[in-house]
């Protein structure tokens, strides 16, 4: 009986161990799966550029005063900064569109031959900025603020009120322009342009942007009859570039 028993146990063993082995090779034989086929696709970039007359600026100026005290030329400088903000002011510029942009005050100094300084006097300087203005009047405005007072323009800025209609025009030029590229590759690989996966717009140049949708208007006075300088704005380029991936048939 013991003996019965023990073949017993030897025969299950026996068929486990052929069962795992089996296994084993099943599993081992099992084909791996196929990775699935990657379509073809290209991505090309593209630029395009619009060009627009700017109607609007910014203009950027000050007042420089010099006296032998800081008082003195602190009290000069508020005077004239005074009148050139009634100036600004009466022509219907909105005090939101002037803009104080830097106050400074120093001391000049007069240096001896033996190195020795000695204050003679103080320089102070206003500067400021006005934004919304019309290019056709803006000659006359600074006309006038000399007139009221200051002796520095510093920089103008030409905006463009149709920034946002010309740069949808840029967008939609570029996209051609990728698509006629596209299908220039595709069929020089000898494939056919199919639908595009995605679009991507670059980077944006916005510093011509008019951003306010108001226009100032500006009364008559008699600065109008003083002759400004003429302000030519010429063109400003208004450029947008996208990056498009197609699939290719």
């Amino acid at each position: 009986m013991k003996n019965t028993s023990k073949r017993m146990i030897c025969l299950a063993l026996g068929l486990m161990l052929l069962l795992g082995l089996a296994g084993c090779a099943g599993t081992a034989a099992s084909p791996a799966a196929a990775p699935a086929e990657q379509e073809p696709e290209i991505t090309v970039s593209a630029t395009s550029t619009v060009r627009l007359v700017p109607d609007k600026a910014t203009v950027s100026f000050g007042v420089t005063t010099q006296e032998e005290t800081a008082e003195a030329a602190q009290e000069k400088n508020t005077e004239a900064v005074n009148k050139v903000m009634d100036v600004l002011t009466g022509r219907g510029i909105e005090e939101k569109s002037i803009r104080t942009d830097r106050y400074s005050m120093y001391p000049q100094y007069d240096w001896s031959e033996k190195g020795e300084q000695r204050i003679i006097g103080y320089v102070v300087t206003t500067s400021m900025s006005v934004r919304d203005q019309d290019i056709e009047d803006l000659g006359k405005l600074i006309s006038a603020c000399v007139e009221a007072g200051i002796n520095n323009v510093d920089s103008v800025t030409f905006l463009c009120s149709g920034y946002d209609e010309a740069y949808s025009q840029a967008l939609a030029q570029a996209v051609e322009a990728a698509r006629e590229k596209a299908a220039a590759i595709a069929a020089a690989a000898g494939k056919k342009l199919g639908e595009p996966v995605s679009v991507a717009e670059g980077w944006q140049d916005a510093s011509a942007k008019y951003g306010r949708d108001a226009n100032m208007a500006f009364p008559m006075d008699e600065a109008d009859n003083i002759a400004g300088p003429v302000l030519q704005p010429g063109e400003t380029e208004i450029n947008a570039s996208v990056t498009v991936k197609y699939r290719m048939d």
